[in-house]
């Protein structure tokens, strides 16, 4: 059905009848409106049908308003949850809140201010889809990514891309990360930062080519990715602890 579901719990069939009357549901988008007078049948109505709204009573016999939201939250997180009582008592409201109610109204309340408070409701429900939306996205990718995680994604990339300069926030990009939190976690899978993977790298193709090809010194140090030769070769003693001609002649055996 289209439109969003609400799930109005009181133990006054008098006052749930009147909020269903009162209340312009077309105008919030509200597709169906499902009505239960305890905790118990509030429970069967959440169970049987998809809500995304519920508005109940804190205090009902056979389980109060408070344990019913502690039930809801546990099972449905995805619900969100307002109550309406007839006393402002401070512990009600804050347990609530702890709780994960959203917010709370008191009896009784004009129809124009409670819808009000149901349209904020609604943006934390769309909130909510949009954000569980985007994680099922991530899972189809990652899934149809060869199964890899994140940073052997990164690792192939960088390998894949040595002669080309790819900043952090573009291979954050890639794999739908910040690029702080995948340098975070570069960092604690492999021991090494991008920096220092991508230069290690790097280093390691330049072994490579000095000795299996012959290739220039130049031509080496663009293909591993340096602009600039005499950086090269500044990098590569430092790193290997020869110069890039004196490791191809001790390679070949001169």
């Amino acid at each position: 059905m289209d439109g969003y579901n609400i799930l109005l719990v009181d133990d006054e069939e008098l006052a749930l009848m009147r909020m269903e009357q009162g209340i312009r549901w077309d105008s919030l988008g509200i597709g169906e409106v499902y009505k239960a007078t305890s905790m118990s049948s509030a429970l069967e109505v959440i169970g049987a049908h998809s809500i995304d709204i519920m508005v109940c009573d804190i205090e009902m016999p056979g389980g109060s308003g408070l344990e019913l939201i502690r039930r809801v939250r546990q099972v449905y997180p995805e619900i969100v949850c307002f109550f309406y009582t007839c006393h402002a008592d401070f512990d009600y409201c804050q347990e609530a809140m702890r709780l994960g109610a959203v917010d709370y109204v008191l009896k009784p309340i004009p129809y124009e201010e409670l819808e009000d408070t149901l349209k904020k409701g609604l943006l934390f429900v769309q909130k909510g889809k949009k954000a569980r939306e985007l994680e099922h996205i991530w899972e189809d990718l990652t899934q149809t990514k060869e199964q890899d995680s994140p940073v052997k994604q990164v690792k192939k990339m960088i390998i894949e891309n040595l002669s080309v300069e790819m900043s952090r926030e573009e291979l954050a990009q890639q794999v739908y990360m910040s690029p702080d939190y995948l340098t975070k976690l570069f960092k604690k899978e492999t021991g090494m930062s991008l920096s220092e993977y991508i230069m290690h790298k790097r280093i390691q193709l330049a072994q490579q080519l000095l000795a299996s090809t012959e290739l220039s010194v130049v031509e080496i140090a663009q293909k591993a990715g340096f602009s600039y030769s005499s950086y090269f070769v500044r990098i590569f003693k430092k790193k290997v602890g020869i110069t890039p001609q004196q490791y191809r002649k001790e390679q070949r055996g001169d």
